[in-house]
Parts: structure tokens; sequence; C-alpha cells
């Protein structure tokens, strides 16, 4: 003789109602407590890439320059002027509108276009500035935001 189960009644769908609203109550805060921080990581990455891209072109931009204008100090100025706008405008695609301090640039050290005559070995093109945390406020980043530098030096192809 067989031992009958007993029988489950089905369960009514109106206990079940508004169930799911439930838990996505009790799990979305952590969700997105849980996306904050690598959106943010994914920010600072974005500014620091953009950063190094700003003075890579500046930089391969100085290198390229013509000997001759290397050697007078007008023209010399000049290049790094437009080295220092290329830079600029790369940068100001992260906020526009905001003001940035100018990159450094530097041939061997010194302002480019030397009184001397000489044409420089190397070129370095140095940017810095402040990220501020605007969407999350998570991170606190001090008074400045948190700061985003990025240093190439190149060799001088005009030697």
């Amino acid at each position: 003789m067989k031992a009958r189960l007993p029988r489950k009644l089905p369960r009514s769908p109106r206990r079940e109602r508004g169930s799911a609203a439930v838990e996505l109550a009790l799990i979305l805060p952590i969700l997105i407590t849980l996306l904050t921080f690598p959106v943010f990581y994914a920010r600072c990455l974005w500014h620091y890439t953009v950063a190094q891209k700003a003075a890579q072109d500046a930089a391969r931009y100085m290198a390229s320059v013509p000997a001759a204008e290397m050697r007078s100090k007008k023209l010399g100025a000049a290049a790094q002027k437009i080295a220092e706008e290329i830079a600029n405008q790369e940068i100001a695609e992260l906020a526009p509108g905001k003001e940035f301090d100018p990159p450094q640039i530097t041939c061997d050290g010194l302002s480019c276009g030397s009184s001397t005559g000489k044409t420089p070995s190397k070129v370095r093109v140095y940017i810095s500035f402040g990220m501020a945390d605007t969407f999350f406020g998570a991170v606190d980043t001090g008074r400045y935001g948190l700061l985003v530098t990025a240093d190439v030096t190149m060799r001088y192809a005009g030697n």
C-alpha cells in the first residue's frame, strides 16, 4: 500500500503581490552604493587619460618644431604658445567653461626659444589640475579636488 503525500494547495497570487517591489526596495540602496565607486574610478581614469594625451600631443608638436624656429627666441616662444593652446583645448573638453592652469612647457629645463642659438635635446610638458567629485561627493578630494598630473618628456627631433 502506498502512502499518500499531503497535497499542497497552490499559493494565492494575492499573497505574492508586491513582493518584487519590496525586494527591489531592499536591494536598490546596496546596488547604488556598489556602483558609485567604479563610476568614480572610471571618471578619474578618463581625466588622467585626457591629460596624458594632451601632454603627449603638445610634446610631440614641440619635438617636431623646425630647428630654425627653436634657435630663435621669438619663434621658439611662439611655438611654445601653440603647444600650450593644443594642450588647453584638449583639457577644456573635460569641463567646458572651467579655467585650468596652463601647462608647463620647457626645453632642456628652460623656456623654449633660447637666446644662445642652440637647439634643445629634450622637450617636456607637465600638466596638473584638480578634478572635483561633483556627482557623488563620496570622496573627500580637498579644496582643489583630486590632483591629476601628466608629465611627458620627448627627445627633440630637430637635432
